[in-house]
């Protein structure tokens, strides 16, 4: 189960929410605070920050940390998670199930699925993206920072057709030193493919796995474009 008590803690009032993932070895209190304007500019809007389970990490020889899926070929700093990564990798499946509960839970504080926007960063923006299209409800909008799409053979099989055309934006760095640029245009190959217009691409020119200011900015700007439609 998802570890952090947030979900029991949202106000019934609450009108509009952002699920967002951290990445690989990080926690949700990592990613707390970071989305002030959007805090300040939607109503009764409430952010929820689970943290992934503790699992053992194939790229980090077998140690445990908190970890969505298993990621298999990334070897710091010489070889970034590039098209040779698993794209259907272990325990994503049952992540996907966990972010489906956490939507539900959010739900029935009675906050519409379309009032909410789920994303992520690094490994959080691909389980953001693989149960944001899955979920059986339309969603008000996907955000993956610094992802990449798995599942990229048989993508479109993955949607709900509630989120057929979800909005959903992906955001990657032209050189980011932790995911290939060829994963990140794939991944963007096929996200287009498959959402077409309702597809947001933004690419930074930034030499860091992280997002930039203005990449965040860009970010909460879509977040709340989302959550005011």
């Amino acid at each position: 189960p998802l570890t952090r008590p947030d979900l029991c803690l949202a106000k019934e009032s609450a009108m509009a929410a952002v699920l967002w993932l951290h990445g690989l070895g990080d926690s949700g209190d990592g990613w707390e605070g970071a989305f002030r304007r959007v805090a300040a500019k939607v109503p009764s809007v409430k952010f929820f920050h689970p943290d992934a389970p503790e699992q053992a990490v194939s790229c980090q020889g077998g140690e445990h940390m908190t970890s969505w899926f298993d990621i298999a070929t990334w070897q710091p700093p010489m070889r970034p998670i590039g098209l040779a990564e698993p794209d259907t990798p272990a325990g994503l499946e049952d992540s996907v199930k966990l972010v489906h509960k956490a939507l539900e839970a959010i739900e029935k504080k009675g906050i519409a699925p379309e009032r909410i926007v789920v994303g992520g960063f690094s490994q959080g923006g691909v389980l953001s993206i693989m149960a944001g299209v899955s979920y059986p409800k339309k969603l008000g909008g996907i955000v993956s920072i610094s992802g990449w799409a798995t599942h990229r053979d048989t993508f479109a099989s993955k949607i709900s057709p509630a989120n057929a055309a979800v909005r959903c934006l992906f955001s990657y760095g032209e050189a980011d030193p932790v995911v290939d640029l060829p994963l990140s245009q794939k991944s963007l190959e096929v996200l287009k493919s498959a959402l077409g217009d309702n597809l947001s691409e933004a690419k930074t020119r930034r030499s860091e796995h992280g997002p930039m200011p203005q990449e965040m900015e860009n970010v909460e700007s879509f977040m709340m474009s989302c959550l005011s439609a």
